[in-house]
């Protein structure tokens, strides 16, 4: 029978700033061959995602964490944040942290030249997603499109803490992503809208098919995947998951850099024979 597999992207099908691996690339094109469909999940807008992941080949896809749904070509959500909402994210995350970026349809602007990890000192997946992705665009290019979400890094806890003073109260979403790297106090983060998220985004994908969550089988690594671990009938941590991240899921699979993906759809009965 038919099932909606859901794929994060950085830490899921690929390190950032790497190809999938060749195992993952065509373990999700040997699941569609089989009849199941395959979306992408990610926190990336829709013009952000590498052309290597895109090229996989997929029917339809969830972004901006779960702000924007196509499936089939066909837009099923497109929701960016109130523009007053957006202005007050933005004059809190400003004050508070280090460097943030405002990601929008066509890109995301950033506060700063360059981040302040670089690629090497590794951290959570989405520290390294800002250290590797390419076409961030400067701040004094923006010119009020709409943003779906703003993500930030700080140099301490501290300043985590003081942006999510400054947001107590405001219909968002804060998350900040755990850095597993002793001794680097790097972290990132980002704000979104309350109402959206990638577990609301799985539901609408299911009923546009006619299906219940019970036939969703999701893949993340970070707790901006954590409803949509909880939504889809089978939630799957990726091996490379803060401890946080795997106690929400049903499953825990190999990590990304060993194919996880690749060998839980496998050990589902999802693809081929492979």
């Amino acid at each position: 029978m038919k099932r909606l597999l859901f794929f994060d992207i950085d830490g899921t099908l690929a390190i950032p700033g790497q190809l999938p691996g060749e195992a993952v690339v065509e373990a999700v094109r040997s699941a569609r061959r089989a009849g199941h469909l395959a979306f992408l999940s990610t926190g990336r807008t829709e013009s952000t995602v590498p052309p290597a992941v895109a090229a996989i080949g997929f029917d339809g896809g969830i972004y901006s964490a779960g702000a924007r749904i196509v499936v089939d070509g066909q837009v099923l959500l497109d929701r960016a944040m109130p523009r007053a909402l957006s202005d007050r994210i933005r004059a809190a995350v400003e004050d508070a942290v280090a460097s943030y970026a405002l990601e929008c349809a066509s890109g995301a602007y950033r506060s700063q030249e360059e981040f302040l990890l670089l690629p090497e000192e590794g951290g959570s997946s989405e520290l390294m997603r800002m250290a590797t992705e390419t076409g961030w665009r400067k701040l004094e290019e923006y010119t009020g499109e709409p943003i779906y979400k703003i993500s930030f890094q700080a140099e301490s806890r501290e300043q985590v803490e003081r942006a999510a003073r400054r947001l107590e109260g405001e219909p968002v979403s804060f998350v900040c992503f755990e850095n597993m790297v002793p001794g680097v106090t790097v972290l990132a983060g980002e704000v979104s809208d309350r109402d959206v998220d990638k577990g609301r985004a799985v539901e609408r994908v299911c009923a546009h098919f006619g299906l219940g969550l019970d036939r969703a089988v999701a893949f993340g690594d970070s707790m901006n995947d954590a409803a949509m671990l909880r939504a889809a009938g089978i939630g799957v941590a990726m091996g490379n998951a803060p401890e946080e991240v795997k106690a929400l899921a049903d499953q825990v699979c190999e990590s990304c850099a060993d194919g996880g993906v690749a060998k839980a759809l496998a050990r589902m009965g999802l693809t081929e024979g492979l």
